[in-house]
């Protein structure tokens, strides 16, 4: 596998990473000493609101050879949630921390309530998948 072939498969995870509906995709192919090779993934995860500087997820995935490290990198992407699944999870997020927010700020119950048995509805939504219904 030569570097024009690493380029476009590095190429390739992030677009199907960013069909997945990750945003802010990254990938990248490192060869460190005494070391496996290794893929990097990174993209942004939008419902974390504590601390806008590090809401990076990451994950490494090494190979014995680089199409190793490959196969097994593009199968970890195959895996992910699709776009759909993701906007509803990063929805998800962003009300609980909307209700974390309320109650660390004591924002009054009747005004939470709402908010909870939204997020309580969507929950059970997603687990017997209610959409097609």
């Amino acid at each position: 596998m030569d570097h024009i072939e690493i380029q476009k498969r590095v190429n390739a995870l992030s677009k199907a990473m960013l069909a997945k509906g990750l945003r802010q995709p990254s990938a990248a192919f490192r060869i460190e000493c005494n070391k496996q090779c290794e893929i990097y993934l990174r993209w942004k995860d939008v419902t974390k609101v504590e601390d806008i500087y590090s809401n990076d997820e990451f994950k490494f995935i090494g190979g014995d050879t680089p199409e190793d490290a490959f196969t097994k990198a593009s199968a970890y992407v195959d895996e992910l949630p699709t776009a759909d699944e993701a906007r509803m999870r990063q929805f998800m997020g962003a009300l609980a921390n909307v209700i974390d927010l309320g109650k660390k700020n004591g924002v009054e119950v009747e005004f939470l309530n709402p908010l909870q048995a939204t997020m309580k509805k969507l929950s059970e939504n997603i687990l017997t998948d209610q959409r097609a219904a």
